[in-house]
């Protein structure tokens, strides 16, 4: 059994340093989609480059991944708030609904 897969590993996360699935030092390139313009993120060094193969390894580098798990939470609890206030509130109308129909019918006895 060999302990080189393993003990590179191992140094690899202790150093910090991202090594693409292809066992290269990942490249550290901004993003130039329209969703997330000037995003840094980490890549396989072969990407876009002609005639070699690549990983597709991606990592965004500055950890928003987290955030956007949270945002999307907190977004998610807002929709289901909004919903549960329109209830609320539809609620609200048909039962002033139903007080102007009973005194609309008392005034007219």
């Amino acid at each position: 059994m060999s302990s080189s897969i393993s003990s590179s590993s191992f140094a690899k996360r202790v150093l910090g340093i991202s090594f693409c699935f292809c066992e290269e030092p990942a490249t550290l390139r901004l993003s130039t989609t329209a969703k997330n313009p000037g995003r840094p993120f980490l890549g396989c060094p072969k990407y876009n480059t002609k005639g070699l193969p690549y990983c597709r390894f991606f990592k965004w580098a500055d950890g928003s991944e987290e955030n956007e798990l949270q945002l999307r939470g907190r977004t998610n609890d807002l929709l289901r708030k909004d919903k549960e206030l329109d209830q609320i509130l539809d609620d609200v109308y048909k039962r002033e609904i139903e007080v102007m129909k009973k005194e609309l019918v008392r005034r007219e006895q």
